[in-house]
């Protein structure tokens, strides 16, 4: 299988297609380019272990469409830890009028996506070198994200915390996981009760197979109300 082939667009097309997600050619064509260069770069940049071209359609841009629906036209969204730019870039490329920042804390990664989102043309995005604990402390920040992902924590719980006050009433925390184990979702549930957390907030678990794999996929889903009581 070839990176850009009708096999490897097939893969993507058919995965995403199970979620209700229209592909059109042009983002076919987006994400080729995207992952040519992943692969350009990671020969002297750790950018990904998966190196295979059926492994980046299934693992990097399908995965990264999985929560798609999560994101209304025109928000403004934070990839928290995003690497090879996932899911933030396929998100962009799918959803009409985002403003997408890219935030990672290795140089070298944030050089990539710079160079990427030229090489791309893509407008409103911005790929920010920081750790998530001073971006949040930067000025603008403070509750201004719709949405805010992440595939980078290996627990949900931190993340949440460290993002929480960029995001803004009625807004939504999306973290992508393998499978969630029974001590984290009981201090998921605590938290979004409203003790830890400053406001009480929803906790959705919404499960998914990537095709070909057996693991299980989760996206922990956590929203807040517009009129939460206390600020985060």
């Amino acid at each position: 299988m070839k990176i850009g082939s009708a096999e490897w667009s097939r893969l993507i097309i058919d995965g995403a297609a199970a979620w209700g997600v229209a592909l059109t050619a042009d983002h076919l064509g987006l994400f080729a380019r995207h992952a040519e260069e992943l692969l350009k770069w990671n020969a002297v940049t750790n950018l990904t272990a998966i190196t295979d071209p059926e492994g980046i359609a299934r693992n990097h841009f399908l995965d990264s469409l999985a929560p798609a629906g999560l994101v209304p036209p025109g928000s403004d969204l934070l990839d928290v830890g995003t690497g090879g730019g996932f899911p933030g870039l396929p998100l962009h490329i799918l959803i009409p009028g985002l403003r997408t920042t890219l935030l990672d804390a290795v140089r070298k990664k944030v050089s990539f996506l710079r160079h990427l989102v030229r090489v791309l043309d893509l407008k409103r995005v911005e790929a920010v070198h920081a750790r998530v604990e001073q971006l949040a402390e930067q000025e603008g920040h403070a509750r201004r994200y719709d949405v805010i992902f992440s595939r980078a924590f290996s627990a949900v719980p931190p993340f949440v915390t460290a993002v929480l006050p960029m995001l803004k009433p009625c807004g939504r925390l999306v973290a992508l996981k393998g499978r969630v184990s029974a001590a984290e979702m009981e201090e998921l549930r605590d938290m979004a009760a409203g003790g830890s957390l400053g406001a009480v907030m929803s906790l959705d678990l919404q499960r998914y197979a990537l095709p070909g794999l057996k693991s299980e996929r989760t996206l922990v889903v956590l929203s807040r109300p517009a009129d939460a009581s206390r600020p985060a």
